[in-house]
């Protein structure tokens, strides 16, 4: 649960559903981050009140995870806790049913989970066969 992590305000923030390996994974990866995407109608205000708390915006291979050009999501890290943030509602649903199909379908290997939730997200499909 998110509060377990952090006691947002409701008023920044409208649903979180835990993601990622730890809840993918069957059994759980136990040495990894706690993934949740956070659904709001107030990302400025959620990312202040977040980076007040410590929070800092993730990066990948030295590019920052800022607000993407869709306006769809950001990421802010605190320890090994890992929030993905949007303000985009089908994005989020996206997110929580990509979840939910990896989770079925028990995608250990990341790089299955990527393929996956590419698909789902952004109808970005492989060139090759997808192994699932």
């Amino acid at each position: 649960m998110l509060t377990k992590i952090i006691d947002i305000p409701a008023h920044l923030f409208k649903d979180a559903y835990q993601t990622g390996s730890t809840v993918i994974c069957n059994p759980p990866v136990t040495d990894t981050d706690i993934d949740y995407v956070v659904y709001t109608k107030e990302l400025a205000g959620l990312i202040r009140f977040l980076e007040d708390q410590g929070f800092e915006q993730s990066y990948v291979d030295d590019e920052e995870y800022e607000i993407n050009e869709d306006g769809i999501f950001c990421s802010l890290r605190l320890g090994n806790a890992n929030l993905i943030l949007t303000s985009n509602h089908d994005y989020f649903l996206g997110f929580c049913n990509a979840t939910d199909l990896a989770k079925k379908l028990n995608l250990v290997n990341k790089e299955d989970r990527i393929t996956l939730f590419k698909a789902v997200l952004y109808g970005i499909f492989p060139d090759n066969d997808v192994p699932f």
